[in-house]
């Protein structure tokens, strides 16, 4: 064993350890050991890295190493490398009533299968690239499903360029903890159905990288709608009348206009002592004609509505407030009620992808509608829905 230990051979002998990549030796003037820094792999536990150190510089230089001189950091784990997929084999087959979609993908990765997923749709042009879409996304259930993520078709979207056209397409990828939205894009070379599904997998290939948010940041369903009824309960609450300011000690208070019967001559107040005194005038007082009951069914407190008249010859007197509340038939609740009255049977797709077929709608209201199908009865938010059409070969009319 030698006399005299330098720190670069300490160094070399805990480099030479497993789980550990670096190390450096820091002593004091006295040439004992003040601090050991070791830089150790992500797999390996702190507490038996600083046993094995401390054991190595006993077993090879006999040299005592307290345990809390051993600062240990833990480099990063890397994250396996996700596959990129891309479409191999597409197979459309379209009827009168629906449309059926098979999408066989592949990796840039030759020992990872083939995955292949289907879906069902309807035949109109919508529908159909929508199937496209949600036949990529069951090719690929295996790999969110893993990673504990649900994700749906949120909007496709063509857009015109100077020479061609683009697939635009929305994803949202649900998690545990949140939810984020990815969007995808691919030029139309083939068919639109062939660049829907490479637009998916461009945005299926962006999770994981997080979303740069900044600046403004579009607020959640709940909460626009948490702010739409408190603005609307704002305004069906009466208006309060503002309170009078106080008056300072010593004034006599002034009679409140319109208690009086008939009309009241009141004296102007006497001018300060320090001026010439000058015959007193007078003014007339009108009693105020309080204002009808409102008819909109909600009681105004304190007279706030009550008929405003010139105090002075020639002004114009103010009119009467408007009713804010009159209420007024639109085109949606037209629709919803012959809806409601026929019982015609309606396609409803949603946002998330979820679609009701034949469904009957027995009520609605300001957020929500009542469906009937043949599982129940079955109560769908009016903000998550994109369309509803009647299957009914009628004209719906309002």
């Amino acid at each position: 064993m030698p006399s005299e230990v330098f720190a670069e051979d300490l160094e070399a002998l805990l480099e030479g350890l497993e789980g550990v990549a670096a190390a450096r030796v820091v002593a004091t003037d006295a040439g004992e050991i003040d601090r050991i820094y070791v830089t150790a792999s992500a797999e390996g536990d702190e507490g038996k890295i600083r046993q094995v150190v401390a054991a190595a510089l006993m077993s090879q230089y006999s040299l005592a190493v307290d345990g809390w001189r051993i600062r240990v950091a833990r480099m990063r784990q890397e994250r396996p490398g996700r596959p990129r997929w891309y479409m191999q084999r597409v197979e459309e087959i379209i009827t009168v009533s629906e449309t059926r979609v098979t999408v066989e993908l592949r990796s840039d990765e030759g020992t990872v299968a083939a995955l292949v997923g289907r879906a069902r749709g309807l035949s109109d042009p919508v529908s159909r690239l929508r199937t496209a879409a949600q036949a990529t996304l069951d090719a690929l259930k295996s790999m969110f499903e893993a990673e504990d993520r649900r994700v749906t078709v949120e909007s496709i979207a063509a857009v015109a360029l100077a020479a061609g056209k683009a697939m635009v397409v929305a994803l949202s990828v649900a998690g545990t903890s949140a939810s984020d939205r990815y969007v995808g894009s691919a030029l139309v070379e083939g068919s639109e159905a062939e660049a829907v599904i490479a637009g998916t997998l461009d945005a299926v290939s962006k999770r994981g990288s997080p979303l740069q948010r900044r600046g403004w940041m579009m607020r959640d369903r709940r909460e626009e709608l948490e702010a739409m009824e408190a603005h609307y309960r704002r305004l069906r609450e009466p208006q309060r009348q503002m309170p009078r300011p106080a008056r300072p000690p010593g004034e006599e208070a002034a009679p409140e206009r319109g208690t009086a019967a008939d009309a009241v001559e009141e004296p102007w107040p006497a001018p300060a002592p320090s001026v010439e005194a000058r015959p007193a005038e007078t003014r007339t007082v009108e009693p105020e004609v309080e204002a009808p009951p409102s008819d909109n069914g909600w009681a105004d407190d304190g007279g706030a509505l009550q008929q405003i008249r010139p105090e002075r010859q020639g002004g114009a007197e103010v009119a009467q407030p408007m009713n804010r509340f009159t209420p007024k038939s639109s085109m949606e609740d037209d629709f919803f009620r012959h809806l409601v009255t026929t019982g015609i049977p309606v396609h409803i797709r949603c946002r998330d992808g979820y679609e009701i077929l034949g469904g009957v709608l027995k009520d609605f209201g300001t957020y929500s509608l009542l469906v009937e199908t043949d599982g129940g009865r079955e109560l769908v938010f009016k903000h998550g829905i994109i369309t509803i059409r009647p299957m009914s070969a009628r004209s719906v009319q309002g």
